[in-house]
């Protein structure tokens, strides 16, 4: 793992936890969201934030990931 980035997106559907670990190979997301704890994989930034919609997690927070993943 080279960084590692935390987020929480807080909607009328709950609160979610994000970890993103940017690797070589893409990101791993750990997300605790509507009670349960969840590791997927995503290959590039389109596929991160898919996933990151599936979850329900606010789009100003997507946004605020991809900052800091470019930044990181």
């Amino acid at each position: 793992m080279d960084k590692v980035i935390s987020a929480e997106s807080v909607t009328c559907l709950g609160t979610k936890d994000i970890q993103v670990d940017i690797t070589k190979d893409g990101f791993i997301v750990n997300i605790i969201a509507w009670g349960e704890w969840y590791i997927e994989e995503a290959k590039d930034i389109k596929e991160l934030e898919e996933l990151l919609n599936v979850f329900n997690v606010q789009q100003y927070t997507i946004n605020e990931i991809k900052e800091r993943i470019a930044n990181a």
